[in-house]
């Protein structure tokens, strides 16, 4: 079943996180506010592809829509500057991978900044090299074809979020699909798979 929402505010969605969210909003602002003034971009191409930054307020929308309080441990593959993995964090358990290492640095930097590094960490390196079925969502916004990132994941029980309409898996089926202005997040699931992440949306 393919959901399709609009990104609307609500009381609910003013209310909640609005400390820890306006704190990260506060910090990634500052940090891209300094980017910009030394003449960079809120981009980057690293040693596995490019890096770009998401819109904090769209990734709350679709984690708050998805209900990413539900699972044990997020997995942002491919985490930048870990804007994304810090909102996370907000919710449940988060780690970032990153190949770029100054980007990782930054990441982990920022989580001890915004007081979160028990619920948020880092690590420098390939995603396809870490044992990712330890995870029950993982989240990508992808640069590139996922066929690798499917083959890794063969027999995951788990939820693939991935960001963005441009690259879609071969073989996990998506059960859900959101909208937030010109954003989307599609919801996938291996339908192979049994165990306990393997719930409807």
């Amino acid at each position: 079943m393919n959901r399709v929402l609009s990104c609307r505010p609500t009381n609910e969605a003013i209310r909640g996180e609005v400390g820890g969210f306006a704190a990260v909003i506060r910090y990634y602002g500052s940090l891209r506010r300094e980017i910009e003034q030394s003449g960079g971009l809120p981009y980057r191409l690293t040693a596995l592809g490019a890096w770009a930054a998401s819109r904090p307020s769209h990734v709350r929308f679709f984690f708050r829509e998805v209900g990413l309080n539900r699972y044990r441990h997020f997995v942002d593959l491919g985490s930048g500057d870990g804007i994304v993995t810090c909102i996370a964090a907000l919710f449940t358990r988060a780690t970032g991978i990153e190949i770029d290492r100054e980007l990782c640095s930054v990441a982990g930097r920022a989580a001890q900044d915004l007081n979160i590094e028990k619920r948020a960490d880092f690590i420098c390196g390939d995603y396809l090299t870490q044992n990712l079925h330890k995870a029950d969502c993982l989240y990508i916004y992808p640069d590139k074809p996922v066929y690798e990132l499917e083959k890794a994941l063969d027999g995951w029980a788990g939820t693939l979020l991935i960001y963005g309409p441009h690259f879609s898996p071969v073989n996990l089926k998506m059960v859900r699909r959101l909208d937030c202005g010109k954003e989307s997040l599609a919801v996938y699931r291996n339908p192979d798979a049994a165990g306990p992440a393997n719930f409807a949306v």
